[in-house]
């Protein structure tokens, strides 16, 4: 069991105000080392918890096409989605404040709630410089700061806005956890966390705005 009592009761609570279906797609490896087992698990146990969390769970190396069409490029790896709805993958074990914003993406998934309006009016006056193609945007977070919750809420409502101000999903937006995967420290050249990792090889720390982050990771794109 990866979930301990304290943070079933919190999923309990939180995941019962599902009000859609949501879904977690994890990717793992054939034959599991300790983080890809405990990746599988946390996400069989949410789902323990809710009827409206499905999970599904795809080996690697049977898997390319559906790796490709998620962009994947790390394993393990969550997608969290539902009908209609942006992507948002998760690299890594997300315990400790990485689960809270587990959570906080799969209600922002499950939820009916509008995206934010001033989001959406600042996509739609800027539509000339959206993409036409994807635009990866990588959040790198620390499980152990509080800020990542916050990090990971704004990117959350940027890509949520695309998919409502432009109709479109480009933003491929993953969310890589550094205590797994702690070469994107180096990659990203960040002076602390969380941070925003751009196309363009520019490095966003944290606090930054709704409006900074479309500015720079959405429009900014080569």
């Amino acid at each position: 069991m990866v979930l301990n009592r304290a943070a079933r009761k919190e999923a309990d609570l939180r995941l019962g105000q599902l009000r859609r279906s949501v879904s977690i797609h994890v990717f793992t490896h054939r034959f599991e080392d300790s983080l890809s087992r405990e990746v599988r698990q946390l996400a069989e146990e949410l789902a323990e918890l809710s009827s409206r969390v499905s999970v599904e769970i795809s080996e690697a190396t049977e898997s390319g096409d559906l790796l490709r069409k998620f962009r994947l490029d790390t394993i393990p790896a969550l997608v969290l989605t539902t009908k209609d709805a942006p992507e948002i993958r998760v690299y890594g074990l997300p315990l400790v404040y990485g689960f809270d914003l587990l959570l906080d993406i799969l209600l922002g998934l499950g939820s009916l709630a509008e995206p934010k309006q001033e989001l959406v009016t600042f996509l739609k006056n800027h539509e000339d410089k959206a993409p036409r193609a994807p635009v990866p945007m990588d959040l790198i977070i620390s499980r152990y700061q509080a800020a990542s919750i916050e990090a990971a809420a704004a990117l959350w409502r940027l890509v949520k806005a695309e998919k409502a101000g432009l109709g479109t999903d480009h933003s491929i937006a993953s969310i890589r956890i550094v205590e797994d995967f702690p070469h994107w420290i180096h990659r990203s050249d960040a002076l602390h966390l969380p941070c925003l990792y751009m196309e363009s090889g520019q490095t966003l720390s944290w606090p930054f705005t709704d409006e900074l982050i479309a500015e720079k990771a959405l429009f900014g794109h080569k």
